[in-house]
């Protein structure tokens, strides 16, 4: 960021250098008229993703992958008890990062009204540390042996039926002979449990992964399968003595696959690995800020000017890509129209505050999303939906009183709230739907995303600015280049979801008068 912005810097500079403006408290919306504005700043974010990290740290079964969620159903219902799939365990440090660079010009039309606009330059990134292990104690679960081979799998599948369907014929002729005796009542227990059995077996085969032989879910495999065979040979039925079950651990490399490949499910556009974005232009914005009420003036030793502005924000921007979990988007694609009213004070002993209380309504637009657990790392391509999307509100409040240390030289502290309400969403209508796509059977319920769009968070700010004051004109000290340096903390949110971010934000205002005296 600092080698694509320091050419324009030493250029605007060179520019402004002979230029007057009229002086600027450390939090000014106003451009004396005739004056124009150019604001640059560059501001880092970055958290550790808190959410991410411990989804991926402890077992990688269903919580983290769906598509393991069939193989651990299959399981269970052939053993007779819950059972929890884990490939083996994962260890996982995951940060995350955002750049934004907004570029600002604002024109003084009068002394009391300025206007202008925002263009937005964002980018993010990822740091991503994962370490996997799929030894014995970690894992009970690997590849399915019908991946090795089908002839072993086949052979026990026809012969499970085989005596299966000879079994029957037994049970038929008992209870034929008593259909109220123990024994009839017997047989057909023991030939439902193993026809339940068989059709698990079925829907295990047909999945990517089964328990290891040698796992406990293994072991009580072969267990419930001797056990039908000991009844089968009771009444003279031969059935298959093994059950094929898994020998293969999956690697580092297959659990990167799992996120990428189509055949999981899932379909990701970026991987477990370290991930940067391009630049994008985010949401441009149109402002206009107007003092209303003023007391005092520049030669005197307080000044309380408040007034009130409107910004009406463009869908310019884009949104996170649905197919990449660490993607954040430049923007949220749609309309928004903010008010504000703030006051600039200042009093002796070089004493200010400015306070700003802002609220936005955010116009309804369309998305498109996986429609799945937000809590989820991976939501599944099947639930990726076009939705209707109507964001909350949001309000900021931020108080920022500031001491003016030397001519030119102020610090700043600040607090700020944001607040933000849920949103709403609703599946949109496909106008030309794919005759030859098969709709997904129970359609997702867009519902499952509301709870976590709405958030609080408060944030601290630290702060210094520089400004380089011009010779006297009028009477009015001038300030061709403004330098600010601003630390922010989150220290506080609604939940435990608020990331707490840090962010530093280093800018520069550059001022030229373009017509006036």
């Amino acid at each position: 960021m600092h080698r694509t912005v320091s050419p324009a810097v030493a250029a605007l500079c060179a520019l402004a250098a002979s230029s007057a403006a009229v002086a600027q408290e450390p939090y000014s919306p106003l451009v004396p008229r005739g004056t124009l504005r150019l604001d640059a700043r560059g501001l880092y974010a970055s958290y550790a993703d808190e959410r991410l990290t411990s989804a991926l740290s402890g077992p990688a079964g269903a919580g983290v992958f769906p598509f393991l969620a069939r193989t651990e159903s299959a399981v269970a219902s052939m053993i007779g008890e819950p059972w929890n799939l884990t490939l083996g365990s994962m260890q996982t440090v995951a940060e995350r990062g955002s750049a934004r660079v907004p570029i600002a010009l604002d024109v003084g039309v009068f002394d009391w009204l300025t206007v202008g606009a925002v263009v937005p330059l964002a980018g993010s990134d990822a740091e991503f540390s994962l370490h996997f292990s799929a030894d014995s104690v970690a894992a009970n679960a690997g590849f399915n042996p019908v991946l090795d081979g089908e002839v072993p799998v086949t052979i026990f599948m026809n012969g499970l039926q085989s005596a299966i369907a000879d079994y029957g014929a037994y049970r038929d002729a008992t209870c034929e002979m008593d259909p109220s005796s123990p024994e009839c009542a017997g047989a057909t227990r023991v030939l439902q449990e193993a026809s339940d059995f068989e059709g698990s077996a079925s829907l295990l085969y047909g999945e990517m992964f089964a328990p290891l032989a040698s796992s406990a879910a293994g072991e009580a495999l072969q267990a419930r399968l001797a056990a039908l065979s000991e009844a089968f040979a009771a009444a003279g039925v031969t059935s298959p003595g093994t059950i094929p079950l898994s020998t293969t651990p999956v690697t580092f490399e297959d659990l990167q696959s799992f996120v990428t490949d189509p055949r999981y499910g899932i379909a990701a556009s970026q991987g477990l690995a370290k991930w940067r974005s391009d630049w994008q232009l985010g949401d441009v914005e149109l402002r206009a800020d107007a003092r209303l009420a003023e007391a005092g003036g520049t030669e005197s030793s307080y000044r309380v000017a408040a007034g009130a502005g409107a910004t009406i924000r463009l869908p310019t921007g884009s949104q996170a890509d649905p197919a990449n979990f660490l993607a954040t988007g430049s923007g949220d694609a749609q309309w928004d129209v903010e008010l504000r009213g703030w006051m600039n004070g200042r009093w002796p002993r070089g004493f200010g505050l400015w306070a700003d209380l802002r609220y936005g309504v955010q116009v309804g637009g369309g998305s498109e999303r996986r429609v799945f657990d937000p809590a989820a790392p991976f939501a599944p391509l099947s639930t990726q939906a076009q939705l209707d999307w109507d964001p909350g509100d949001y309000q900021i409040v931020e108080l920022s009183p500031w001491f003016r240390i030397s001519e030119g030289l102020s610090a700043l502290a600040g607090y700020r709230l944001f607040r933000k309400g849920e949103d709403s969403f609703a599946l949109r209508p496909q106008v030309d739907p794919d005759p030859a796509a098969a709709p997904p059977a129970t359609p997702p319920d867009p519902s499952i995303l509301v709870p976590s769009t709405g958030y609080s968070a408060s944030h601290l700010l630290l702060g210094m600015v520089y400004n380089r004051a011009a010779a006297d004109q009028g009477g009015i000290s001038g300030a061709p280049l403004e330098i600010r340096v601003v630390y922010r903390q989150v220290v506080g949110g609604s939940d435990s979801d608020v990331p707490r971010e840090a962010s530093l934000e280093v800018g520069f205002r550059l001022f030229r008068r373009i017509w006036g005296g």
